[in-house]
Parts: structure tokens; sequence; C-alpha cells
């Protein structure tokens, strides 16, 4: 693709141009194009490498809803249904079905460190969390699957195995099985 966009380029045709004859985006074209692009492209994503917050914020806001469908229709053999167990168990959806690029920013790590500051707590156990350590996960308060969106407002910050543990449930389905856990387990719970 490089190559057709410069010799594109070099026949005197827009980024415009180019973009509705190669289908590809203005930000590909001004990468292969532009003076010190692919520098700056590589500065950006060190930064966000480098920065936990800034990566954590990024993948929050562009994740995509998994789209499972566990129908037993669609199961035609054994191999299928290992497949699509090992898929859940694993969670290995190539890199892009994982992050929807299509989303409209609407926060940045900015954001998130101006709501919760840098020493925050788990919203799920109360624990103190700093997000400059990489310990905790952003999670989805309510889960994508059931409804929840990428907003700011969503966002729960806990710690990565409260958040492991919470999955695909709503805080309060949580809530409901750690006290059944911990009610068969002998414990008695009181609020």
């Amino acid at each position: 693709m490089k190559e057709e966009i410069l010799k594109l380029r070099e026949e005197g045709k827009s980024y415009n141009e180019i973009k509705e004859l190669l289908g590809c985006s203005k930000s590909t074209i001004s990468y292969h194009c532009g003076v010190g692009q692919k520098e700056k492209t590589v500065k950006r994503q060190n930064k966000r490498r480098e920065n936990i917050i800034i990566s954590k914020t990024e993948a929050f806001k562009n994740r995509k809803k998994k789209d499972i469908d566990f129908t037993i229709n669609k199961i035609k053999t054994k191999k299928n249904f290992v497949e699509i167990v090992r898929k859940f168990q694993k969670r290995d959806v190539n890199y892009s079905e994982k992050y929807n690029k299509d989303i409209v920013k609407t926060f940045d790590w900015t954001d998130v460190v101006e709501k919760y500051g840098e020493d925050t707590i788990c919203y799920l156990s109360g624990e103190k969390i700093n997000l400059f350590e990489n310990t905790y996960h952003f999670d989805h308060i309510i889960p994508s699957s059931k409804g929840g969106d990428n907003s700011l407002d969503n966002l729960g910050i806990a710690y990565n195995i409260v958040n492991k543990m919470k999955n695909d449930l709503t805080p309060d389905e949580l809530i409901e099985w750690c006290i059944k856990i911990l009610k068969h387990n002998g414990y008695q719970v009181t609020k």
C-alpha cells in the first residue's frame, strides 16, 4: 500500500483523492507521506505503553462487545463446541476484533485521573489503588454484554482479581454470588 500511496502522491493526487482511490484512511496516507509522521506515531505509541493510565483508558474506550453465540442450534459438531469453549476460556479474539476503532472518543486518561484521583479505591472491595501501579483493571460497571457502554460513568476501577471474579456480572449479581459462597462455606453474612 505504501508504494501505491507514494506513487499517487507523486502524480499530484490529494489525500482525499488517494483515500477514494485506495479506500484507506487519511491517517494512513499521512503516515506514509508526511514528514516525521512515522516518528510521531512511534513516539505516541511508546508514550501510551509507558503510561499505564493512557493504555488502560484507550483499551477501555475502544473495546468491542464480544459476540459469542452459545445457542445449541449453532453447535454442529463436538469440535465446534470445543472450539467455542476454548475461545471463551482463553478469550483469544484477534486484535482487530478486540477494539472498535469507530467509537467517538468521549474522555481520556486525564479525565480518569480527574474523576478518581491518582490514589483511589477498588469500587467493589474498597481496597486502595494507585493508578500509576499496574494492579487494577478498568471495569465496565454494567457489562457491555448487558447494555453497558464505554463511557466514563460506566468505568469502575477494580483490582485485577476482583474484576476477574466479577467477569460478566453486574455488581449486584457479584454480591449475590459472594453471599451464596460465604453462606455455603459456613459464614454468616449481615449488612
